[in-house]
Protein backbone atom coordinates (compact mmCIF):
# COMPACT_ATOMS: atom_id res chain seq x y z
CA UNK A 1 0.00 0.00 0.00
CA UNK A 2 1.43 3.78 -0.95
CA UNK A 3 0.95 6.80 0.78
CA UNK A 4 -2.19 8.02 -0.22
CA UNK A 5 -4.67 8.41 3.50
CA UNK A 6 -3.87 6.86 6.53
CA UNK A 7 -6.90 8.79 8.11
CA UNK A 8 -8.74 11.14 6.60
CA UNK A 9 -6.79 14.12 4.96
CA UNK A 10 -5.16 15.68 7.57
CA UNK A 11 -2.23 18.28 7.29
CA UNK A 12 -2.24 17.70 3.14
CA UNK A 13 -0.32 20.93 2.95
CA UNK A 14 2.00 19.87 5.84
CA UNK A 15 2.53 16.42 3.85
CA UNK A 16 3.13 17.88 0.35
CA UNK A 17 5.84 20.23 1.98
CA UNK A 18 7.36 17.22 3.37
CA UNK A 19 7.18 15.20 0.58
CA UNK A 20 8.90 17.53 -1.89
CA UNK A 21 12.02 18.13 0.61
CA UNK A 22 12.23 14.42 0.50
CA UNK A 23 12.16 14.07 -3.23
CA UNK A 24 14.81 17.07 -3.29
CA UNK A 25 16.98 15.13 -1.21
CA UNK A 26 16.15 11.82 -3.40
CA UNK A 27 18.84 8.93 -4.10
CA UNK A 28 19.27 8.97 -7.95
CA UNK A 29 21.96 6.86 -8.57
CA UNK A 30 23.72 7.26 -11.73
CA UNK A 31 23.65 3.72 -12.92
CA UNK A 32 22.82 1.62 -16.02
CA UNK A 33 18.84 1.67 -16.02
CA UNK A 34 16.52 -1.42 -17.33
CA UNK A 35 13.38 -0.06 -19.70
CA UNK A 36 9.96 -0.38 -18.37
CA UNK A 37 7.33 -1.23 -20.83
CA UNK A 38 3.37 -0.59 -20.09
CA UNK A 39 1.55 -3.71 -20.63
CA UNK A 40 -1.67 -2.02 -19.70
CA UNK A 41 -3.81 1.39 -18.63
CA UNK A 42 -6.27 2.29 -16.49
CA UNK A 43 -8.58 5.41 -16.23
CA UNK A 44 -7.54 7.73 -14.07
CA UNK A 45 -10.64 10.08 -14.89
CA UNK A 46 -12.60 7.14 -13.16
CA UNK A 47 -10.70 6.83 -10.42
CA UNK A 48 -8.92 3.79 -11.69
CA UNK A 49 -5.54 3.73 -9.38
CA UNK A 50 -4.23 0.46 -9.42
CA UNK A 51 -2.21 -0.29 -6.15
CA UNK A 52 -1.76 -3.96 -5.57
CA UNK A 53 -1.18 -6.94 -7.72
CA UNK A 54 -0.43 -11.16 -8.03
CA UNK A 55 0.59 -13.00 -10.67
CA UNK A 56 -1.23 -16.70 -10.05
CA UNK A 57 0.82 -20.14 -11.46
CA UNK A 58 -0.39 -19.70 -15.19
CA UNK A 59 0.50 -16.22 -15.79
CA UNK A 60 -2.94 -14.90 -14.93
CA UNK A 61 -2.46 -10.85 -13.41
CA UNK A 62 -4.64 -9.81 -11.08
CA UNK A 63 -4.67 -5.83 -9.94
CA UNK A 64 -6.82 -4.32 -6.87
CA UNK A 65 -8.38 -0.31 -7.91
CA UNK A 66 -7.89 1.10 -4.80
CA UNK A 67 -10.55 3.92 -4.19
CA UNK A 68 -13.39 1.82 -6.18
CA UNK A 69 -12.86 -1.64 -3.96
CA UNK A 70 -12.31 -3.54 -7.77
CA UNK A 71 -10.44 -6.77 -8.43
CA UNK A 72 -9.22 -7.20 -12.11
CA UNK A 73 -7.65 -9.75 -13.45
CA UNK A 74 -5.31 -9.65 -16.66
CA UNK A 75 -6.01 -13.54 -18.37
CA UNK A 76 -2.51 -15.00 -19.34
CA UNK A 77 -1.12 -13.37 -22.69
CA UNK A 78 -3.96 -10.62 -22.63
CA UNK A 79 -3.26 -7.28 -22.57
CA UNK A 80 -7.12 -6.82 -21.69
CA UNK A 81 -7.79 -6.49 -18.18
CA UNK A 82 -11.65 -7.77 -16.86
CA UNK A 83 -13.38 -7.49 -13.45
CA UNK A 84 -13.01 -9.90 -11.58
CA UNK A 85 -14.10 -9.60 -8.00
CA UNK A 86 -15.40 -6.46 -5.71
CA UNK A 87 -15.82 -5.45 -1.99
CA UNK A 88 -18.48 -2.76 -0.71
CA UNK A 89 -18.53 -0.27 1.54
CA UNK A 90 -15.06 1.57 0.35
CA UNK A 91 -15.40 5.53 0.17
CA UNK A 92 -13.19 7.32 -2.26
CA UNK A 93 -11.14 10.28 -0.72
CA UNK A 94 -11.33 7.94 3.00
CA UNK A 95 -10.75 5.20 2.49
CA UNK A 96 -7.40 3.42 1.39
CA UNK A 97 -9.60 0.90 -0.05
CA UNK A 98 -8.35 -2.02 -1.49
CA UNK A 99 -4.10 -2.57 -1.48
CA UNK A 100 -2.26 -5.74 -1.09
CA UNK A 101 -2.89 -9.11 -3.25
CA UNK A 102 -1.95 -12.91 -2.88
CA UNK A 103 -2.81 -15.85 -4.80
CA UNK A 104 -2.82 -19.23 -3.20
CA UNK A 105 -2.21 -22.26 -4.81
CA UNK A 106 -5.18 -23.30 -5.82
CA UNK A 107 -5.65 -20.07 -7.71
CA UNK A 108 -8.19 -18.44 -5.10
CA UNK A 109 -6.92 -14.24 -4.72
CA UNK A 110 -6.51 -12.91 -1.28
CA UNK A 111 -7.18 -8.84 -0.98
CA UNK A 112 -5.80 -6.35 2.05
CA UNK A 113 -8.92 -3.68 2.52
CA UNK A 114 -8.63 -0.66 4.62
CA UNK A 115 -11.84 1.30 4.94
CA UNK A 116 -14.01 2.65 7.93
CA UNK A 117 -16.66 0.87 7.39
CA UNK A 118 -16.73 -2.18 9.75
CA UNK A 119 -17.95 -4.12 6.99
CA UNK A 120 -15.15 -3.81 4.07
CA UNK A 121 -11.96 -3.90 6.43
CA UNK A 122 -10.44 -6.69 6.65
CA UNK A 123 -8.86 -9.45 4.00
CA UNK A 124 -11.26 -11.03 1.33
CA UNK A 125 -11.08 -14.17 -0.60
CA UNK A 126 -12.20 -14.28 -3.93
CA UNK A 127 -13.15 -17.88 -5.34
CA UNK A 128 -10.91 -18.38 -8.33
CA UNK A 129 -13.59 -19.79 -10.26
CA UNK A 130 -16.73 -17.20 -9.20
CA UNK A 131 -15.02 -14.13 -8.26
CA UNK A 132 -17.19 -14.32 -4.91
CA UNK A 133 -15.56 -12.26 -1.63
CA UNK A 134 -15.61 -14.18 1.79
CA UNK A 135 -13.83 -12.08 4.44
CA UNK A 136 -11.25 -14.53 6.46
CA UNK A 137 -12.39 -14.43 10.20
CA UNK A 138 -10.49 -12.20 12.37
CA UNK A 139 -9.23 -10.18 9.92
CA UNK A 140 -12.10 -7.33 10.99
CA UNK A 141 -9.91 -5.95 13.83
CA UNK A 142 -6.96 -5.50 11.80
CA UNK A 143 -6.32 -1.57 11.32
CA UNK A 144 -4.60 -1.03 8.22
CA UNK A 145 -4.37 -4.15 6.09
CA UNK A 146 -1.66 -3.89 3.72
CA UNK A 147 0.90 -6.16 2.21
CA UNK A 148 0.38 -9.86 1.47
CA UNK A 149 2.64 -13.44 2.05
CA UNK A 150 2.12 -17.12 2.14
CA UNK A 151 4.50 -19.12 3.26
CA UNK A 152 4.96 -22.93 2.62
CA UNK A 153 2.54 -24.17 5.12
CA UNK A 154 -0.24 -21.33 3.35
CA UNK A 155 -0.20 -19.40 6.58
CA UNK A 156 -1.08 -15.79 5.18
CA UNK A 157 1.27 -13.15 6.37
CA UNK A 158 -0.41 -9.48 6.80
CA UNK A 159 1.23 -6.42 7.36
CA UNK A 160 -0.74 -3.79 9.33
CA UNK A 161 0.63 -0.31 8.78
CA UNK A 162 -1.05 1.67 11.12
CA UNK A 163 -0.50 -0.37 14.04
CA UNK A 164 3.43 -1.87 13.27
CA UNK A 165 2.17 -5.19 13.38
CA UNK A 166 1.98 -8.68 10.79
CA UNK A 167 -0.87 -10.94 11.55
CA UNK A 168 -1.00 -14.49 11.03
CA UNK A 169 -4.01 -16.20 9.44
CA UNK A 170 -3.77 -19.99 9.72
CA UNK A 171 -5.16 -22.13 6.73
CA UNK A 172 -8.88 -22.05 7.61
CA UNK A 173 -8.14 -20.25 10.62
CA UNK A 174 -8.85 -16.98 12.27
CA UNK A 175 -6.61 -14.06 12.21
CA UNK A 176 -4.17 -13.03 14.94
CA UNK A 177 -1.32 -11.02 15.62
CA UNK A 178 2.03 -12.77 14.66
CA UNK A 179 4.13 -9.73 15.49
CA UNK A 180 3.94 -6.24 16.95
CA UNK A 181 7.37 -4.47 17.24
CA UNK A 182 8.45 -0.83 16.93
CA UNK A 183 10.61 -1.32 13.60
CA UNK A 184 7.27 -1.94 12.37
CA UNK A 185 5.68 1.45 13.01
CA UNK A 186 5.87 4.69 11.19
CA UNK A 187 7.39 7.88 12.40
CA UNK A 188 5.85 10.75 11.26
CA UNK A 189 8.03 11.42 8.65
CA UNK A 190 4.96 11.79 5.60
CA UNK A 191 2.84 12.43 8.53
CA UNK A 192 0.90 9.48 8.05
CA UNK A 193 2.74 7.28 10.59
CA UNK A 194 2.52 4.65 7.65
CA UNK A 195 4.99 1.59 8.86
CA UNK A 196 5.39 -2.28 7.57
CA UNK A 197 4.13 -2.10 4.15
CA UNK A 198 5.55 -4.75 1.52
CA UNK A 199 6.27 -8.13 2.36
CA UNK A 200 7.52 -11.03 0.81
CA UNK A 201 9.06 -14.70 1.56
CA UNK A 202 11.84 -16.98 0.75
CA UNK A 203 13.24 -19.98 2.81
CA UNK A 204 12.10 -19.08 6.00
CA UNK A 205 12.39 -15.88 6.14
CA UNK A 206 10.33 -12.10 5.53
CA UNK A 207 11.51 -9.45 3.45
CA UNK A 208 9.44 -6.46 4.81
CA UNK A 209 9.36 -2.48 3.93
CA UNK A 210 8.91 0.00 6.39
CA UNK A 211 7.41 2.99 3.83
CA UNK A 212 7.98 5.73 6.44
CA UNK A 213 11.39 4.92 8.09
CA UNK A 214 12.60 3.79 4.74
CA UNK A 215 13.95 0.62 6.16
CA UNK A 216 14.00 -3.04 4.72
CA UNK A 217 13.75 -5.60 7.41
CA UNK A 218 14.70 -9.57 7.57
CA UNK A 219 12.87 -11.36 9.91
CA UNK A 220 13.04 -15.35 10.54
CA UNK A 221 10.51 -17.49 10.90
CA UNK A 222 11.21 -19.86 13.89
CA UNK A 223 9.20 -22.65 14.31
CA UNK A 224 6.24 -20.60 13.24
CA UNK A 225 7.44 -18.03 15.65
CA UNK A 226 9.05 -14.50 14.76
CA UNK A 227 12.64 -14.19 15.35
CA UNK A 228 15.00 -11.14 16.10
CA UNK A 229 14.25 -8.23 13.23
CA UNK A 230 17.47 -7.17 11.29
CA UNK A 231 17.76 -4.25 9.11
CA UNK A 232 18.45 -5.44 5.79
CA UNK A 233 19.20 -1.86 4.24
CA UNK A 234 18.48 1.74 5.17
CA UNK A 235 16.93 3.61 1.86
CA UNK A 236 18.35 7.15 1.34
CA UNK A 237 16.55 10.10 2.09
CA UNK A 238 13.50 9.62 -0.84
CA UNK A 239 13.85 5.95 -1.76
CA UNK A 240 10.28 5.65 0.45
CA UNK A 241 9.92 1.67 0.09
CA UNK A 242 6.80 -0.35 -0.83
CA UNK A 243 5.93 -3.50 -2.50
CA UNK A 244 8.73 -5.96 -2.54
CA UNK A 245 9.37 -9.13 -4.18
CA UNK A 246 12.20 -11.74 -3.80
CA UNK A 247 14.36 -13.43 -6.55
CA UNK A 248 16.03 -16.60 -6.49
CA UNK A 249 18.97 -15.25 -5.24
CA UNK A 250 17.37 -13.70 -2.55
CA UNK A 251 17.96 -9.79 -3.63
CA UNK A 252 14.64 -7.73 -2.70
CA UNK A 253 12.77 -6.11 -5.63
CA UNK A 254 11.63 -2.36 -4.20
CA UNK A 255 9.18 -0.27 -5.55
CA UNK A 256 9.82 3.25 -4.37
CA UNK A 257 7.41 4.89 -5.38
CA UNK A 258 8.00 8.80 -4.87
CA UNK A 259 11.04 8.92 -6.61
CA UNK A 260 9.08 6.17 -9.60
CA UNK A 261 11.78 3.73 -9.30
CA UNK A 262 12.70 0.31 -9.06
CA UNK A 263 15.07 -0.64 -6.39
CA UNK A 264 17.04 -3.83 -6.10
CA UNK A 265 18.90 -4.75 -2.04
CA UNK A 266 21.32 -7.35 -2.29
CA UNK A 267 22.05 -9.94 0.29
CA UNK A 268 24.69 -7.35 1.51
CA UNK A 269 22.22 -4.60 2.14
CA UNK A 270 23.47 -2.64 -1.23
CA UNK A 271 20.83 -0.74 -3.61
CA UNK A 272 21.05 -0.57 -7.08
CA UNK A 273 18.29 1.45 -8.79
CA UNK A 274 17.17 -0.95 -11.88
CA UNK A 275 14.52 1.87 -13.59
CA UNK A 276 13.44 5.16 -12.58
CA UNK A 277 11.14 7.82 -14.69
CA UNK A 278 8.63 7.54 -17.22
CA UNK A 279 6.76 5.32 -17.31
CA UNK A 280 6.93 4.73 -13.84
CA UNK A 281 4.32 6.63 -11.69
CA UNK A 282 4.63 6.23 -7.74
CA UNK A 283 4.95 2.27 -8.50
CA UNK A 284 3.15 0.43 -5.54
CA UNK A 285 3.74 -3.07 -6.07
CA UNK A 286 5.30 -5.57 -8.01
CA UNK A 287 5.16 -9.44 -8.32
CA UNK A 288 7.88 -11.79 -10.76
CA UNK A 289 5.62 -13.41 -13.74
CA UNK A 290 5.41 -17.48 -13.40
CA UNK A 291 5.03 -18.22 -17.17
CA UNK A 292 6.97 -20.62 -18.67
CA UNK A 293 9.75 -18.16 -20.40
CA UNK A 294 8.59 -15.29 -18.48
CA UNK A 295 9.78 -15.98 -14.88
CA UNK A 296 12.51 -13.16 -15.42
CA UNK A 297 9.66 -10.33 -15.87
CA UNK A 298 9.23 -7.95 -13.06
CA UNK A 299 5.38 -6.70 -13.01
CA UNK A 300 3.97 -3.78 -11.11
CA UNK A 301 1.32 -1.46 -11.55
CA UNK A 302 1.95 2.31 -11.07
CA UNK A 303 -0.82 3.83 -8.08
CA UNK A 304 -0.48 7.68 -9.96
CA UNK A 305 -1.21 9.58 -6.67
CA UNK A 306 2.05 11.63 -6.98
CA UNK A 307 0.31 14.59 -7.75
CA UNK A 308 -0.71 14.57 -4.28
CA UNK A 309 2.73 15.27 -2.74
CA UNK A 310 3.38 17.76 -5.56
CA UNK A 311 5.37 15.49 -8.04
CA UNK A 312 4.17 16.41 -11.78
CA UNK A 313 1.44 14.25 -13.06
CA UNK A 314 2.92 11.00 -14.70
CA UNK A 315 1.96 8.30 -17.08
CA UNK A 316 -1.24 6.96 -15.20
CA UNK A 317 -1.99 3.81 -13.53
CA UNK A 318 -1.39 0.72 -15.01
CA UNK A 319 0.63 -2.04 -15.32
CA UNK A 320 3.88 -2.53 -16.26
CA UNK A 321 7.18 -4.66 -16.60
CA UNK A 322 10.88 -5.22 -17.17
CA UNK A 323 13.07 -7.75 -17.54
CA UNK A 324 15.12 -8.12 -14.61
CA UNK A 325 17.44 -10.75 -15.85
CA UNK A 326 17.17 -13.39 -13.01
CA UNK A 327 13.88 -15.86 -12.37
CA UNK A 328 11.64 -14.36 -9.67
CA UNK A 329 11.43 -17.12 -6.63
CA UNK A 330 8.13 -19.22 -6.42
CA UNK A 331 5.63 -18.35 -4.75
CA UNK A 332 3.45 -19.02 -2.75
Amino acid sequence: MSLMRAHPIRGLATLVAASLLIVTMGAAQAQAQTEVHVLVSFDESAGQNTEGMAVDRVGGIYVSVSPLGDLWRIPPGSTQPEPFGHVDGIVPGRDFGMLGLAVDVFGNVYAAVQSANPDAVGVWRFDRGTGNATRLPGTESIALPNGLAFDKQMNLYVTDSSTGAIWRIPWGGSAQVWLQDPALTGDGSLGLFLGANGIAYRNGLFTVTNTERRTVLQIPKIGGRPGPISVLTDLPPGDNPDGVAMDVHGDAFIAMNLQNAIGEVHPDGSLDVVASGDPLDFPSSIAFGTARGGRTKLYGVNFSIGELFGLPPGSGPGVFWLDAGVPGFPVP
